[in-house]
C-alpha cells in the first residue's frame, strides 16, 4: 500500500490540469497514489489524465455531479495511505512537497501543512495565501482555536492529514459544498496537533475561473464557515465565536446587498449580526497588507 493518497478532485480543469499532475510527478517522495476524481467534466480532463501512463494514477469518474464536499468524500473512500494529502487541480507542488512533510510525520500528529503563495500566469508569484501570519512562522502544535481566530489560514494544497483522524472525524456534512477542507481542518485539528512546514510547499493558482467568481459561490463562502463556527462555539472562547459570526455575517451581507431580491434580507443581516465598521475597514485594511508588503519582507521570501 502507499504511504500517500493523493486527492485530486477534478471538474472542467483541462487548461492547468496538466501542471498539477506534471508537480506530483515531479516530487522527490515516490511511495503515492494519485486519486484523480473526475466530477463530470465536459472538457478533455479525462484524456489529459487518460494520457499518463504512472501505475500510481487512478482516475475515477463520479456516477453523478456533486458539491465539492461530496466529491471530496466519495474520493477519500478510494483511499489507501496511511496520509492523505490535495492538490487542487489549478495548484502547483513543489518538488519536495512531500519529502519535508513526510520528514515530520509523529504520533499524535494529524495535520501536517506548509506555506502557500498565491500567482497568476502572467504576474508568477503575488503574495502568501496566508495574510495572517504572512511575517511571522506558521503556528503548530494546537491550532484548533487559532483556525477560528485567524479564520482558515491552510491551504488544501499545501495540506496533508492522517487517514485515521479524517474517518474519526467523520464524512464532510451535506451541508458542507464548498468549504469543505476548512471543516476537516477543525474537525482534525479538534482531537489531533498540526505541523507545518515553514518555507513554501506549494503554488496557489489566481483565475478567473475559480470557484469564487460566482456570486453563489462567495455566499457559501461567508455561509458554510458560519455554520461551522455555530457547530463548534461551544468549545471556543465566546469571544472569538462572537468575532467569526461578526465577520462572516457581514461578509454575507454584503454580497447579499449587492443584488436587490436579497438586499433587503442583507441589510438586515448587518444590522443584527454584522458590522458596518468591520466593512468599511476592509479597504484600509487590504492597503495596509498591500504597504507592509512593500516595506518588510514576508517570511516566504526569507526562505
Amino acid at each position: 500500500m502507499p504511504l500517500v493518497s493523493i486527492i485530486l478532485n477534478i471538474r472542467n480543469g483541462a487548461a492547468f490540469l496538466r501542471e498539477a499532475i506534471d508537480s506530483v510527478l515531479a516530487q522527490s517522495f515516490v511511495d503515492w497514489e494519485l486519486i484523480a476524481w473526475d466530477d463530470r467534466s465536459t472538457d478533455d480532463s479525462a484524456s489529459i489524465v487518460a494520457a499518463y501512463r504512472d501505475s500510481r494514477i487512478r482516475y475515477f469518474l463520479s456516477p453523478h455531479e456533486t458539491p465539492l464536499g461530496e466529491a471530496r468524500n466519495l474520493a477519500i473512500q478510494q483511499a489507501n495511505g496511511d496520509w492523505l494529502a490535495f492538490i487542487d487541480q489549478d495548484d502547483v507542488w513543489l518538488p519536495r512537497k512531500l519529502e519535508q512533510q513526510m520528514m515530520l510525520v509523529a504520533d499524535g500528529i494529524g495535520i501536517i501543512y506548509g506555506r502557500a503563495v498565491m500567482f497568476d500566469s502572467r504576474r508568477g508569484n503575488l503574495w502568501d495565501y496566508d495574510y495572517a501570519h504572512e511575517f511571522q512562522s506558521l503556528p503548530e502544535g494546537d491550532i484548533f482555536t487559532q483556525l477560528f481566530r485567524d479564520a482558515c489560514f491552510i491551504a488544501m494544497s499545501s495540506a496533508m492529514l492522517r487517514r485515521s483522524a479524517v474517518a474519526e472525524a467523520g464524512a464532510i456534512p451535506e451541508n458542507i459544498q464548498m468549504v469543505p477542507d476548512y471543516y476537516l481542518y477543525v474537525a482534525v485539528a479538534r482531537r489531533w496537533k498540526a505541523r507545518a512546514v515553514q518555507g513554501v510547499v506549494c503554488r496557489y493558482r489566481v483565475h478567473p475561473g475559480s470557484m469564487s467568481a460566482t456570486r453563489q459561490n462567495r455566499m457559501r463562502l461567508q455561509s458554510e464557515p458560519l455554520e461551522i463556527v455555530n457547530q463548534w462555539a461551544a468549545e471556543l472562547d465566546p469571544r472569538i465565536a462572537a468575532y467569526r459570526r461578526m465577520t462572516y455575517s457581514s461578509a454575507l451581507a454584503l454580497e447579499e446587498m449587492r443584488e436587490p431580491r436579497t438586499a433587503g434580507t442583507g441589510l438586515k443581516r448587518l444590522i443584527t449580526d454584522g458590522s458596518l465598521l468591520w466593512l468599511m475597514s476592509r479597504p484600509f485594511v487590504r492597503l495596509w497588507r498591500i504597504t507592509r508588503r512593500k516595506l518588510g519582507r514576508p517570511h516566504w521570501l526569507s526562505g
